[in-house]
């Protein structure tokens, strides 16, 4: 009953980080986009975002990351699992070291008047989250797939 519960927590938060990964990779591609309209966009999306997708991704990687260990016996279950541990920590990784970086400079640019080279930040940013998009997408499947081909004991499991 456990492995269920800790994989069902892996499933709802990685499904919550790949939701909002894709809707972001949608809704702030920097292509079109005026310096003035994409700073103030990004500027607010970094002021509601900062507390609850970390913490959304943190807990992915836990729940993700305990499932694998429960399932360590269980094969193919924990490759599939192993698998998605290393893209959900893949998009903590890429987060922090790659548009958290990019973040804090855009949290710093005047609105009116921001830096000559914000377009070449903001395809940078964009790679980024491509990245991270088909890193917590790719997690996501691997998680479905883990629990749609689960062949553990069946009493108690």
């Amino acid at each position: 009953m456990a492995r269920k519960l800790v994989l069902f927590g892996a499933l709802f938060f990685v499904a919550l980080v790949a939701g909002a990964a894709f809707a972001i990779w949608i809704d702030y591609n920097p292509t079109g986009m005026s310096p003035a309209f994409y700073t103030q966009k990004m500027q607010h999306a970094i002021r509601v975002f900062t507390v609850p997708l970390p913490t959304v991704v943190i807990l992915g990687v836990l729940f993700t990351i305990v499932s694998t260990v429960l399932a360590r016996r269980e094969r193919p279950d924990f490759y599939f699992l192993f698998v998605a541990s290393v893209c959900i920590v893949a998009v903590a990784l890429i987060t922090a070291f790659g548009n958290i970086p990019i973040n804090n400079q855009i949290k710093m640019w005047n609105i009116g008047s921001p830096p000559a080279d914000w377009g070449d930040l903001a395809d940078r940013w964009w790679w980024f989250q491509t990245m991270r998009t088909i890193a917590a997408v790719g997690g996501l499947s691997l998680l479905i797939t883990a629990a749609l081909t689960r062949r553990g004991p069946s009493r108690g499991a």
